[in-house]
């Protein structure tokens, strides 16, 4: 099952729905690898659900992917699990006969195993039919779709300092709109013998189930939420199962029908009493009554629980927690930026004389791509350890931080030799924001930073800094703080 980790859920929205359809293709590549095999009985289910969950994540997320290799995929993915569909219910059926053997009298298990060995038949036919031409299939829609999975075109615009939305906001949409989608799936089932709607709200269950899954660990919810998914869809799908097994049952009394039908006329034509009297008894088609009974009674308590949890506005409490978890994850999506400007100033502004400041000392540890920070501040509230990772440049970038214990930190400190900085921040209000201005201890230096709510928001030089403004310098790599503190050791 594909998980994304938390920095992958904040990348373009088009990368991350690039990302889990390049997983769930590899898991279906491997389940149709699995197919040679046959004794591998569980292959030919694995290949259908991860061919679920890539059409269902294709169609969720249709907008961030190319157009025109969906669509061929999409119409692919559906016909190859138009082709394994029979084999698997057929394996349903007989797995519940099955069951129900042991509970049956001796004199009937002999009837119930002809009924199971037809169905077997089928099982074994259609796995042969699914098969066929399957890998073939398979390989025709990986080729295209892999292609234009793996990259994508974006727009560079000058000047443009703008944010993509990043695949949480994407998540969080998709997931909102499949569970507005289930909720009016479930709001037109109105009693047990009217499959349709039901069977419609178990295909939007399985696909709100599915876009749930690679986000399920960034919520609290999440594990809770499929559990309940996951009960929805068996019992709709069970009773399901109990519609096509009553289908597959009235076959067999029809036959047992016909059979003990023309077998009496038979004895009584020949004269054969004692035929005649075995026959009247009937034992098969009463073998298949009592198997539908058995079959309706199920699906009958089946829906009593579907009522009772689901139906009629009873699902109202999960629907709420779903908007909860999808707005958790839109709140991913934004509250892991660092929105900032940064300029250098010519000197220490006088306004900062009255100005609350802190001591910091930091320092990076080593690394080849991403360098974590370590950082302890000191300050008129004590001292504070944390660790930090950023990710990008410019104006908005990523960044993660938890706090250290002091033991841990100072652990770690040594690692950071040759890389590392002090500085005296003072922090001045400034209406809704705040300007840091940050005097450097070892060198010449002091530079001013401003935290925005949005890339967009306009930046308002306030005249007690504007006389100490040199220039902008958020885009200069040289005054980014790893740069500096590397310097300084040098």
């Amino acid at each position: 099952m594909v998980e994304l980790e938390r920095h992958e859920l904040l990348r373009p929205a088009e990368a991350g729905a690039r990302l889990i359809a390049l997983r769930l293709l590899d898991e279906a590549r491997a389940a149709c690898d699995r197919l040679a095999n046959p004794e591998d009985g569980d292959a030919l289910h694995d290949l259908r659900v991860a061919l679920r969950r890539l059409r269902s994540t294709l169609v969720a997320y249709r907008r961030c992917l190319d157009p025109d290799a969906t669509s061929e995929a999409l119409t692919l993915a559906t016909k190859l699990a138009g082709q394994t569909g029979g084999a698997r219910e057929a394996e349903v059926e007989l797995a519940w006969l099955r069951a129900k053997r042991d509970e049956l009298p001796p004199s009937l298990r002999t009837l119930l195993d002809e009924i199971a060995t037809a169905v077997e038949s089928r099982v074994l036919a259609g796995r042969a039919g699914a098969g066929h031409h399957l890998a073939a299939r398979f390989a025709q829609l990986e080729l295209e779709l892999r292609a234009s999975l793996e990259t994508y075109r974006a727009r560079v615009a000058p000047g443009d300092h703008s944010q993509p939305s990043g695949f949480a906001s994407a998540a969080c949409e998709a997931v909102h709109n499949a569970a507005a989608e289930l909720e009016l799936a479930l709001s037109r089932v109105t009693g047990p013998d009217d499959a349709g709607p039901e069977h419609a709200a178990r295909i939007v269950a399985k696909r709100l189930r599915y876009l749930l899954e690679p986000v399920r660990q960034h919520a609290d919810d999440g594990p809770a939420l499929l559990a309940d998914l996951r009960r929805l869809q068996d019992l709709i799908g069970e009773r399901h199962d109990r519609e096509v097994l009553a289908a597959t049952l009235r076959g067999a009394l029809e036959r047992a029908a016909l059979a003990s039908a023309q077998a009496l006329a038979a004895a009584v034509q020949a004269r054969d009493t004692r035929a005649e009297r075995r026959l009247r008894a009937r034992r098969a088609e009463s073998l298949a009554l009592e198997l539908m009974r058995r079959a309706r009674a199920e699906s009958d308590a089946l829906f009593g629980e579907l009522a009772i949890g689901w139906l009629a506005g009873e699902s109202a409490p999960f629907f709420a927690r779903v908007d909860d978890f999808a707005e958790s994850l839109r709140q991913l999506d934004s509250s892991n930026l660092e929105i900032e400007r940064k300029y250098l100033l010519r000197g220490l502004p006088e306004r900062v004389s009255d100005a609350e400041s802190v001591e910091i000392e930091q320092g990076y540890l080593p690394g080849a791509t991403v360098r974590e920070r370590l950082r302890r501040t000191v300050g008129p509230r004590g001292a504070r350890f944390t660790r930090t990772v950023k990710l990008g440049t410019g104006i908005v970038r990523s960044e993660f931080e938890e706090e250290l214990p002091e033991p841990e930190f100072m652990r770690l400190w040594p690692l950071t030799a040759g890389a590392r900085l002090r500085k005296r921040r003072y922090r001045v209000p400034d209406g809704a924001l705040a300007w840091e201005i940050d005097e450097f201890l070892e060198r010449p230096l002091v530079l001013a930073e401003i935290e925005l709510p949005t890339a967009r928001t306009e930046v308002h030089v306030p005249e007690w800094l504007e006389p100490w403004l040199v220039r902008e310098v958020t885009d200069e790599p040289s005054y980014t703080n790893l740069r500096l503190a590397c310097e300084a050791a040098s």
